[in-house]
């Protein structure tokens, strides 16, 4: 089966495309599933009109060829248009009310969730964690005694970048189980001065809000936002959607794979919605916290949330150069005013929430191809139409990107296949690599021989991290896991000074994963 080859990570790819990206022009054509539109306009005109934006949706929807997209878009407390393009799954076309896994947009759910009781007097910002959840440990204990609830939600706990993210990817961990292996995480960043990513901590998060409302994070966040807001179709996760609801599936290379069915950490990245819905959600934050006679946040808790607390880019003190990292949000400064977003990704859904609340304009754009370029295009398409440019040159522009990503991705192939030296042979008989392995974090992985064939299970993961191991060379050996999202990956034996097996260390390149910090050590028997 062709694995998915390495990525620009979903996370990362979104938050560098916008101060990383070069000229080009393209075009290309391809109608609409879920829509009819006019021909679209080489230059669109001044201002955002339904007209306009749909014609930038279909733009970008041409160019990019996603399986499927949707765009809603917010100006001045009114819906301007909602529109989708494509295919939910095979023959279904996508719809406005589509639902789409929004990753990591969900993060703004949860910190409205901490808000609402820091508005209530039940919490507060700079709550010590561990007031809230003894069992906290980080492994730094000095960190450790000094985490507050803001700290949980700005990026800024010591942790680097997706550290710890493959205890709860396709594992069966419950959130207790990675949280008592949070402590095993190295710090390797400065607390509260340097940004690192972390999906763990807003699960830490969702544990004190259920320790301080008695209610789980998924009955929280359905009954107190999106309840209120009329955000009738939005679960909290894939496993609460409704028999028969409009869901969306996810693709990687236009092929169908498998969802990612939240066990941990779902106050980080697991809610469901759809454009329709966000555009409630989206309206709501634009007015205060407030959509019509509903009020769902404080404007003052609104504004903690959207005051950056941790600094991203590094470089010289620069306003018109600037991003942080807020409460659940990403702040920057781009064209003269503050921006307000987030992006999320999962394998085969993208997401993109973003705000201008000086404009009164939000807007977010879902799609099930793992495409965040896709997303980036049509913001700056919006931008660029909104400023009384041409839009269609930036979806060209970044079409063009798109390409010279993914053939830096095959020619990363290439190379990692042009390494393997021909004509080896493993060091031992198979039978000695069989038996039992340990990662001090992450925890047991079992190697089996089954006929002339090692196979290897990541055990907290069995239901993605398995596969066949087929000799690379010398003491490597490939594993192509059935997850399409991942790239192969080359497993090297380790050994002692007498030549017995020690253990193992993974090689699977992909920007979301640290595979690379797993140190598998192999248990002897007892004699």
């Amino acid at each position: 089966m062709r694995m998915r080859p390495p990525l620009v990570a979903s996370f990362l790819l979104a938050l560098c495309l916008p101060f990383a990206i070069a000229q080009a022009p393209a075009a290309a054509t391809l109608a609409p599933a879920a829509a009819t539109l006019a021909p679209v306009a080489q230059q669109a005109p001044t201002g955002l009109t339904k007209e306009q934006l749909d014609a930038i949706a279909a733009r970008a929807f041409e160019v990019f060829r996603p399986k499927g997209m949707a765009l809603a878009v917010v100006k001045d407390d009114a819906l301007v248009t909602e529109i989708a393009f494509g295919e939910r799954k095979d023959g279904q076309p996508a719809t406005p009310r589509s639902l789409f896994n929004i990753a990591s947009c969900s993060k703004a759910f949860t910190a409205a969730l901490v808000a609402q009781q820091v508005s209530a007097g039940k919490l507060r910002w700079n709550d010590r964690v561990v007031d809230h959840v003894p069992e906290f440990r980080m492994q730094d204990p000095w960190i450790t005694a000094r985490m507050t609830v803001a700290d949980l939600l700005s990026h800024r706990c010591g942790l680097v970048t997706f550290a710890g993210d493959l205890l709860w990817y396709g594992s069966d961990y419950t959130d207790a189980e990675v949280l008592a292996r949070i402590e095993k995480l190295p710090i390797k960043q400065s607390f509260r001065e340097e940004f690192g990513y972390q999906n763990l901590m807003y699960m830490v998060a969702g544990i004190v809000l259920e320790r301080t409302t008695g209610r789980s994070w998924e009955q929280l966040v359905e009954e107190q936002i999106m309840q209120p807001l009329g955000m009738t179709d939005t679960r909290a996760s894939v496993q609460r959607l409704p028999e028969g609801a409009e869901r969306a599936f996810p693709h990687i290379d236009g092929a169908m794979v498998e969802d990612h069915a939240f066990v941990a950490c779902k106050p980080a990245a697991s809610i469901y919605s759809s454009v329709h819905d966000l555009s409630h959600w989206i309206r709501a934050l634009l007015a205060s916290g407030t959509l019509g006679e509903t009020k769902v946040l404080e404007p003052a808790e609104l504004a903690e949330m959207w005051h950056p607390r941790v600094s991203i880019r590094r470089g010289p003190a620069d306003p018109l150069n600037f991003m942080g990292y807020g409460l659940g949000w990403f702040v920057s400064y781009e064209r003269g005013r503050k921006v307000v977003e987030h992006d999320g990704g999962m394998p085969g859904f993208l997401s993109k929430v973003s705000l201008v609340p000086a404009e009164h304009l939000g807007f977010v754009v879902l799609n099930n191809s793992n495409d965040g370029v896709l997303n980036e295009a049509i913001k700056q398409a919006i931008y660029a139409a909104l400023d009384g440019k041409d839009p269609f040159a930036q979806i060209e522009r970044l079409g063009k990107i798109n390409e010279r990503i993914t053939a830096r991705t095959k020619q990363e192939i290439a190379r990692r296949e042009a390494q393997r030296v021909a004509d080896t042979a493993p060091t031992l008989p198979l039978k000695a690599y069989v038996g039992r392995y340990v990662d001090a974090t992450y925890g047991p992985a079992e190697v089996t021989l089954d006929g002339e064939t090692l196979k290897v299970e990541l055990i907290p993961s069995k239901r993605r991290l398995f596969g066949p191991m087929a000799h690379w060379h010398h003491d490597v050996f490939r594993v192509d896991f059935p997850d399409r999202f991942l790239p192969f990956a080359l497993f090297r034996f380790e050994f002692d000074s007498e030549g017995g097996i020690t253990g193992f260390r993974i090689d699977c390149p992909i920007a979301d994963f640290d595979f690379g910090a797993l140190q598998f050590d192999k248990v002897q028997p007892k004699k």
